[in-house]
């Protein structure tokens, strides 16, 4: 095994590296050069099969310019085979024995866990888990919940151009995106209505189901679900983003409360766009009701216009409209808890956003079944 001269290194152009050399014949072998960690694979290569041979075998190591640990780890293993190892230099002589001098033993074996078992404890870690994340969004729901009603209380404390901004970015740019799906929930609606009562030659109200589905359901529901995954999780990525680079900190540094410059604007700034939202939501779907009872139902728009009066009233609407501040205010809130958990890495902020976004959608799914509960009960 040769090594490349320094002086051809540097007319080729390639950079000098670290080389060994093994040299001799039979029993008797030189080691020359360096063995460290780069070299280390080409020495273990050169001396497999001559450190299986014989008893009486020798390695002259007076040529080895250079040893590292797993170098020396390498020569104590050749040792412990029965490998001589002569000519060694004072300043690797150390470092040998230290390292031979070590009991090294293999790792015990980790016990195998049951299936059943870990089953069990995947459960209990689950829980555990979720019970803490409860406490967690509850303590943050109410600190958010406080901040939010001593800004509003004192006017003075509020951040109008943080708070317009956050309105134009939630509420003026989510406008398109809104009343599509508004509409294509009314279409979805209006065919399956169709679909299961013409056999019943009830397909006239269709009208009905669409109307009343948009107006108490469908149209914040939506709106909701479509602003907690683009909204939610902007708040969480954008405060996770300040977490990485340590504005949250600076922040607290110059006696600023985080919760009152980043929290408090957020939450009321999607409180006041979610119910126009899902305003605008229903409009669009009552309009995507009027597109399909034409195409099926050969119910002109006028006509359309003249039965909602009959099938709809103020309840209707209410309902809706009522359930979308809540829904903004939760939905805003998880996002602005999860961007602060950020710990500090790029991977952290989309873990944390995900989990942001998820837990938005299901705590309005949540709430919102519970408020159809309560709207019954209530007989509203």
């Amino acid at each position: 095994m040769a090594r490349v001269p320094a002086s051809k290194q540097k007319d080729s152009g390639v950079p000098a590296q670290a080389a060994v050399a093994v040299t001799g014949d039979g029993d008797r072998l030189a080691l020359a050069g360096a063995l460290d960690i780069v070299t280390l694979a080409e020495a273990r290569i050169a001396l497999k099969k001559w450190s299986k041979q014989g008893s009486s075998r020798s390695l002259d190591l007076a040529g080895l310019e250079r040893l590292d640990t797993p170098g020396a780890l390498f020569l104590c293993g050749l040792r412990d085979k029965g490998v001589e190892l002569a000519g060694i230099r004072d300043e690797h002589r150390a470092l040998l024995d230290l390292i031979c001098g070590l009991d090294l033993e293999p790792l015990p074996k980790v016990d195998s866990v049951p299936r059943w078992r870990q089953i069990v404890i995947e459960l209990g870690k689950g829980a555990h888990d979720a019970r803490h994340e409860a406490f967690d969004l509850i303590s943050f729901v109410g600190r958010a919940a406080t901040w939010t009603a001593g800004a509003l209380i004192h006017p003075s404390r509020l951040r109008p151009a943080s708070i317009s901004r956050h309105v134009a970015e939630t509420g003026i740019k989510a406008l398109p995106i809104v009343g599509l799906m508004a509409v294509m929930i009314a279409v979805v609606l209006g065919y399956q209505g169709v679909a299961q009562l013409r056999p019943f030659g009830g397909e006239d109200y269709t009208i009905n189901l669409v109307a009343v589905s948009v107006l108490r359901e469908m149209g914040v529901l939506i709106t909701a679900i479509m602003v907690a995954g683009r909204s939610g999780s902007a708040f969480a990525a954008e405060i996770g983003v300040m977490q990485t680079r340590e504005e949250v900190d600076a922040l607290k540094v110059m006696g600023i409360e985080p919760m009152h410059v980043l929290v408090v604007p957020r939450v009321i700034a999607l409180v006041i766009t979610l119910p126009l939202l899902a305003f605008f939501a229903d409009i669009m779907g009552l309009v995507g009701g009027a597109a399909i009872s034409q195409v099926l139902l050969n119910v002109s728009p006028t006509q359309y216009m003249a039965r909602l009066p009959s099938i709809v009233d103020g309840s209707d609407l209410f309902v809706g409209l009522f359930k979308a501040p809540v829904f903004a205010f939760f939905i805003a809130a998880i996002g602005c808890m999860h961007g602060l958990r950020v710990s500090g890495s790029a991977e952290s902020v989309g873990q944390e956003t995900t989990r942001a976004v998820v837990k938005s959608i299901f705590l309005v799914i949540v709430l919102d079944a519970a408020f159809s509960v309560l709207f019954e009960r209530l007989g509203i």
